[in-house]
């Protein structure tokens, strides 16, 4: 009977040992979201020169149409330009007139008699655009629709994970669309890019390697650009067109 015993005590702690290996699957939102994410960075993430290539020509081919160099030129009362400032517009939306453009709202002189914003596409073709709305980050510049048709960018869905390759689109004054490659960085709740911009670049779009918007340039510096991030310029996008 003790032998009977013993061996019945041997299995069950063998039992509880094999229980002890047994794997459960996380299932929880925060872990279901870093693994999609991780799982799209794999996919996407450009690993030979044949991918690298394929990504630039799409890059080309789709993303800069999305992208405007904008001129803000302020006019006193005898017409003569009193400023000209330079930043960069993405197409967000669009109607059957109008086409919308996103970037950083910027405050001009108040004693402006008038305010021009002349947006240049990759062509070099120039349409007149106004002011249709705007908080105290972002701007949303209204231009009616000329014969040429031109894709919208997409938001993202997501954050790219640090250190992630990313494109930044942007204008250096009259230079149209250079494209230039970063590494995307999160940190204290702020989205960056690690590249060197500069002043003329602000309002450039930022797109990972899906090519989806996931950030507009707010400020430029030697080694990092800060980015208004896809999730305040959803919220913003949402309250201009919800009305």
């Amino acid at each position: 009977m003790k032998k009977i015993l013993g061996l019945i005590v041997v299995m069950l702690v063998i039992l509880l040992q094999s229980c002890g290996m047994i794997v459960v699957e996380e299932d929880t939102e925060e872990y279901l979201m870093l693994s999609d994410q991780y799982n799209q960075y794999i996919t996407h993430d450009a690993v030979d020169f044949d991918d690298f290539k394929a990504l630039m020509n799409n890059v080309t081919n789709q993303t800069t149409l999305s992208v405007f160099m904008l001129v803000i030129e302020t006019k006193n009362t005898f017409n003569r330009v009193t400023s000209r400032s330079y930043q960069t517009a993405t197409l967000v939306e669009n109607d059957l007139k109008y086409m919308y453009l996103l970037t950083t709202y910027e405050k001009v002189d108040e004693r402006a008699t008038s305010i021009d914003y002349s947006l240049y596409d990759a062509y070099g073709n120039l349409l007149e655009g106004e002011l249709y709305d705007h908080d105290e980050e972002l701007c949303v510049i209204r231009v009616e629709k000329a014969g040429t048709a031109y894709p919208k960018a997409q938001l993202a869905k997501f954050h790219p994970m640090n250190k992630e390759l990313v494109i930044m689109i942007s204008n250096a004054d009259t230079v149209l669309n250079l494209q230039k490659l970063g590494f995307f960085l999160y940190q204290n709740e702020a989205s960056y890019v690690e590249i060197k911009s500069l002043e003329s670049a602000i309002g450039s779009p930022v797109f990972n390697l899906k090519l989806e918007l996931i950030g507009i340039q707010v400020s430029y510096g030697v080694e990092h650009a800060l980015l208004i991030d896809y999730l305040v310029i959803s919220e913003f996008l949402d309250k201009v067109f919800s009305t």
